[in-house]
């Protein structure tokens, strides 16, 4: 093995079973003692008649090792972020802070720089992969640009300027840069997260590299060509995370929150999102003394916006004799949590039709379609309209 370090730090680091393999922080590890070449530097190395790719043995044993860092340092950076947040409140500003859980695998700054090709977003001092706020607050702009239903254009420039604030890169309208009222706290894991060895298999290095075949012809991209396996880390499935954001504004953090939630949930975080990567779920709540004491249909519903319960719980819960009830409550202002990929969830309830079809009713005031559905959820909006009664022939 070999380490780009001085000879006598490299020959402490190897002996002992490798002592590099037993530091609690995996920054270290992956930006300051990478060991994934040979001696003279190369990526694989011939052990018989085999080629071991050092680059992979390397990332393996990461995954094997699981370089959690000490939970009790863990366990005080949480708390630490539930000190500030109970400050900020003390303070007069207005917080909303949930967990969440990873519902596939995460991908954090797969392209960023990094000695062994794939990086990841690890904590600069602890070494943990977290959620920088800045990505956060891009994630809820990015879900409320396409998911929210703005009256108009002026009330969607306002809207997302009073939140998000705004940078305008022409020297000469510095002065119209602000900042925005709500503020997104780095997404912090609650236990060090259990980390996967991934794979992705380019297969058209040639081409998208531009390269030319003998008679000077770019080479397309054909079945041909050699795939290029490229291994990299990602976060586990079922790993969570605490996330906060907080504003003196007390409407325009609950917006925010809602755009954040449906970021996480439907656009996902970090990289390869398109291919299923980095969506979250959210983390049901316990039920409280105040909700069991009111049983009203008004107060389950509350009970679903505070994430006390789940909405497929609350349709369950409805009863024949509330439906006038239902007819006169709005979802409006529930978009996280009311959403396309439910559809089928409701769909498959046991319920009065009469109730199933006030639900979808309601559901289609809130759920709208957008440019960028696929199939998939364009068949959900469909069975929903069905469900409605608002069939479109």
């Amino acid at each position: 093995m070999n380490l780009p370090l001085p000879k006598e730090t490299r020959e402490y680091l190897i002996s002992d079973k490798i002592r590099a393999f037993n530091i609690s922080n995996l920054g270290l590890l992956l930006n300051k003692y990478v060991s994934a070449w040979s001696y003279d530097w190369a990526t694989e190395e011939k052990r018989g008649k085999e080629k071991v790719n050092l680059k992979t043995e390397f990332l393996e044993k990461i995954e094997k090792e699981q370089f959690y860092i000490n939970q009790i340092k863990m366990d005080s950076l949480y708390k630490r972020q539930l000190s500030i947040i109970q400050g900020l409140k003390t303070s007069g500003w207005y917080v909303e802070s949930f967990n969440a859980t990873t519902a596939s695998r995460l991908i954090l700054g797969l392209g960023g720089t990094s000695v062994i090709e794939t990086g990841m977003t690890l904590h600069p001092l602890y070494g943990f992969p977290y959620l920088p706020g800045s990505g956060l607050k891009g994630l809820a702009r990015a879900y409320a640009e396409i998911a929210e239903n703005f009256p108009d254009e002026k009330t969607k420039k306002k809207l997302l300027y009073e939140i998000f604030g705004s940078e305008d890169k022409e020297p000469n309208n510095v002065a119209n840069n602000r900042q925005g009222k709500v503020f997104f706290m780095d997404g912090l894991p609650i236990e060090f997260p259990k980390l996967e060895l991934d794979i992705m298999n380019p297969h058209y290095g040639d081409y998208y590299s531009g390269k030319k075949d003998t008679k000077g012809n770019p080479i397309p991209p054909a079945d041909y060509l050699n795939p290029n396996p490229v291994t990299f880390l990602a976060v586990a499935a079922e790993q969570k995370f605490s996330f906060a954001i907080y504003s003196r504004d007390k409407d325009l953090a609950e917006k925010a929150k809602a755009w954040f939630i449906g970021g996480l949930t439907e656009l996902g975080a970090g990289g390869k999102t398109n291919v299923g990567y980095g969506y979250f779920k959210l983390e049901r709540q316990l039920e409280t003394s105040a909700v069991k004491k009111d049983d009203s249909l008004e107060a389950r519903l509350q009970a679903v916006k505070s994430q006390q319960q789940t909405f497929i719980e609350f349709v369950k819960s409805i009863k024949i004799e509330e439906i006038d009830l239902l007819n006169d409550i709005s979802f409006k202002g529930m978009e996280s949590i009311i959403n396309i990929g439910i559809v089928p969830d409701i769909e498959n309830l046991k319920i009065s039709s009469d109730i199933m079809k006030v639900v979808a009713v309601k559901m289609l005031e809130i759920i709208k379609p957008t440019k960028k559905w696929d199939e998939k959820k364009k068949d959900k909006y469909k069975k929903l309209q069905t469900m409605a009664g608002q069939n479109k022939k």
